[in-house]
């Protein structure tokens, strides 16, 4: 198993704090710090991302049709994914 960190661990512990007090007395605010807490966990538990200078990052749909647009460049086929 992959070792956690203290902020996935802070933000399990909330969500599962305001799991239990939205059950408790459901209220709008209880609910609201539900939502909050979930997000938060949704955010510790995503991976950082990786990228390695140098590197460029797929072109924009934008970039592509400047490309095309300007006279004398190289043809060139760019595949963009959406």
């Amino acid at each position: 198993m992959a070792k956690s960190n203290a902020r996935l661990e802070a933000a399990r512990k909330a969500y599962r704090e305001s799991l239990e007090a939205a059950r408790a007395s459901p209220s709008g605010e209880a609910w609201a710090r539900l939502l909050a807490a979930g997000k938060e966990l949704s955010k510790a538990e995503e991976p950082a991302p990786r990228s390695r200078r140098g590197r460029r990052g797929a072109p924009t749909r934008e970039e592509v049709v400047r490309a095309e647009r300007e006279p004398g460049a190289p043809e060139q086929s760019i595949e963009v994914l959406e």
